[in-house]
């Protein structure tokens, strides 16, 4: 029997989310971020990032995703960043080979439902790279609307387009059955 456990992680599994999201990033942006920032740059970066989040971000809110034990994924919520969007669920990652087991939208489902907790009746909206196309087919088969589309300066330095999606009623995606 195979079994998701979804529990909210501590200051304790910071260097655990950067290893994963490390990991998520080095297999899914290796055509969009250059190879030596996701090889050499990223996994101290990230550490360093998620290190500092835990410390300093109070309203910050992530849930760790394991599978039969071993930590599988993860998804952040920022209710504060770019709060006249809604709030911001800045990151959704499960690691290869661990993708279509609903890991992803386990996360996504939780996510939403604490957005409603946080700030009922307020949309939630994410940004993803439009090169990253499994992702945004992800995201629209759960629901996501893409709203806004903008160039920006990747972590490496490389411009890219980064594209919105939004649920405008977290609530919905929440209930719905997989």
């Amino acid at each position: 029997m195979t079994s998701l456990t979804l529990r909210v992680a501590t200051f304790d599994d910071a260097g655990l989310i950067a290893r994963l999201h490390t990991e998520s990033w080095q297999h899914s942006y290796r055509t969009i971020l250059s190879d030596d920032y996701l090889d050499h740059v990223a996994p101290t970066e990230r550490h360093t990032m998620w290190t500092r989040r835990f410390h300093y971000d109070k309203h910050l809110w992530v849930l760790l995703a394991l599978w039969e034990g071993e930590p599988v994924g993860f998804v952040c919520l920022l209710p504060d960043g770019e709060s006249e969007r809604g709030l911001l669920l800045d990151n959704l990652h499960v690691l290869p080979g661990q993708q279509g087991r609903g890991v992803g939208r386990s996360l996504l489902q939780a996510a939403a439902a604490q957005a409603d907790t946080l700030q009922p009746g307020r949309p939630m909206h994410l940004w993803v790279y439009e090169a990253n196309s499994e992702a945004r087919r992800f995201y629209s088969r759960m629901g996501g609307e893409m709203v806004d589309r903008e160039n920006v300066l990747a972590p490496d330095g490389r411009k890219a387009i980064a594209l919105c999606y939004r649920w405008a009623k977290p609530a919905q995606l929440a209930a719905v059955q997989a």
